[in-house]
This record gives structure tokens, sequence and C-alpha cells, in this order.
């Protein structure tokens, strides 16, 4: 995150989420349009540049998929899925322009198209990985190998509170992870790393949403979030890059969210309490 203000993570945090919920719908000029304007106001990232390429490639705008999609290897060299994607709609672009019957050359390229996309719009809210960092490279979503992956799990840690629930495993905490703002206290972090060593062997096989909480008093002027939600979704994206990097959980298979305030525990609770994010787990893609 060196380099890079609150703000514009703020904002590209929040144009990821809702660019991915659009293009879940089918409903991609709207979502390239967010993207766009994100790409234009926020600075560079991985994360905004694969899923613009992404919704190019699912309309069939192979040659801006793979603009894009280049755009994001110069900003991190040497990322494996990124690479394929192209090498894909190389092939696809290819086989267009080498068949003479165009019929069957649609149908090749359809074909191409969905081997290489299936997960497309599964897979990218990845905006606090570090746009310079090779961890910003989205990993496959793949399907979990057991449908009973949640109930292998056992994320019992002192300081988190699991709950089962039909399809999704919730976790919370006794305490707020973070000191103020967005820097974890000392409690906080070692909750979260004892979690990611638990959550570890399941990283690629569940998905997971992050909730991030705040009280209800106003944001302080000068703090590089303007409001509470800002500051929530940014918790969330702490916590996100924190498990990506300590328990290895694809970047791709986590979403992250905040209702700001409105979401304050008990009510508006302590302050302390509230400065937490919650877990929600589900297998495979779908959180």
């Amino acid at each position: 995150m060196a380099g890079q203000s609150a703000p514009s993570l703020a904002t590209r945090e929040l144009a990821l989420a809702q660019a991915r919920t659009l293009a879940r719908h089918g409903r991609y000029a709207e979502a390239e349009a967010i993207l766009t304007d994100a790409r234009r106001d926020a600075v560079p990232a991985v994360p905004l540049l694969d899923l613009l390429a992404r919704v190019h490639a699912q309309q069939g705008r192979l040659d801006e998929a793979d603009a894009a999609w280049a755009e994001a290897e110069r900003l991190a060299p040497g990322g494996g899925e990124i690479a394929e994607c192209r090498r894909r709609v190389a092939r696809a672009r290819a086989r267009r322009t080498t068949r003479p019957a165009w019929p069957y050359a649609v149908a090749l390229l359809a074909a191409a198209l969905a081997a290489a996309l299936v997960v497309v719009l599964l897979v990218p809210d990845r905006g606090e990985d570090d746009p310079s960092s090779p961890r910003a490279v989205p990993r496959p979503v793949r399907p979990s190998s057991s449908p009973d992956v949640l109930a292998e799990m056992d994320l019992g840690v002192p300081g988190a509170i699991v709950r089962r629930r039909p399809g999704e495993l919730s976790v919370t905490f006794e305490r707020g992870l973070f000191r103020d703002g967005v820097r974890f206290s000392r409690d906080g972090r070692a909750v979260l790393t004892a979690l990611g060593e638990r959550l570890r062997p399941y990283a690629t096989r569940v998905s997971l949403t992050l909730i991030g909480h705040t009280d209800g008093r106003a944001v302080p002027p000068g703090r590089g979030y303007a409001t509470n939600t800002e500051l929530g979704t940014l918790r969330a994206a702490v916590v996100r890059e924190f498990l990506h990097d300590g328990a290895g959980v694809p970047a791709g298979r986590v979403t992250v969210s905040s209702l700001g305030a409105a979401a304050a525990l008990g009510g508006g609770g302590s302050p302390a309490r509230n400065r937490t994010v919650d877990l929600r787990i589900s297998a495979g893609g779908q959180a």
C-alpha cells in the first residue's frame, strides 16, 4: 500500500465491489463505466485492470481485454493467471482470423472464452494488493474438492467466536482488531495470525466476505478517509491483505464491504468493540 493514499484506495475498493456485482448480473456496460471512472480517478492497480479485462472478454472485445491485461502485467510481471488469460485470448484471436467459415470460428471463439473465463466474475475484488507486487495477480477460482469443506474446518482460536450457519461459517471477535484507524492492535494481530494458521489448509477451497465495522462517531478531518463507510471498507481490505499474506488466501476469493456506522455493533457499542471486521466463510466460490 506504500505510496497510495487512503482516499484512492477506498474509492477503488467501492468501485470494484459495485462493478463486480453489476458484472455478475450481466450488466457489463455499467460495470465498465464504473471501472473506467475508477481507473481515471484512482491509482492504477492490477485488480481493477483484471476485472476490466474480464468484462471486455465477456463482451467479446478481445483486443481491449488483452490491452488491459497487458497493463496489469506491466504493474505485476510474472503473474501466471493473467499470462494464461492472454495466451487464451491470443489463441482465440488466431482462430478467428484463420478460419474461413465464420460460424465455425465464432463457435471456437465462444468455446475458448468459456474455458478461459468460466470463473471470470467470481474472481476480482483485489483492490488492497499493492499494484507493484506480484501478489496482486489473482489465482483461478476452482470448485471445492469436498462439499463438506466447512464441516472439516476448525477455526476455534482464543479471541474468535465461530458460529455455523447453513452454507457458511461466521467468525466474529471478542475484542476489536484495530487500535485506531486501520492499525491493528496487538491482540487483533495475534488472533488473526492464529485464525490464519487454521484457515491455511483450506485457503484455496473457500471464499470469504469481510465486513468492516466502525462506531457511530463522525470521522475527524485529516484522517485520509472521509466517512465511516470508507473506514470500514479499508479495515476489511487490511484484513484481506493480512490473510492473503499470512494464510495464503487468494485475494480474488475475498470480498470486502462495510456499512460504516449503520452496522455498528450493539447499536453503537463502545468505540473499541467496533474497531473490527466480521468474516463470512463459504465453500468454493460462493462468497
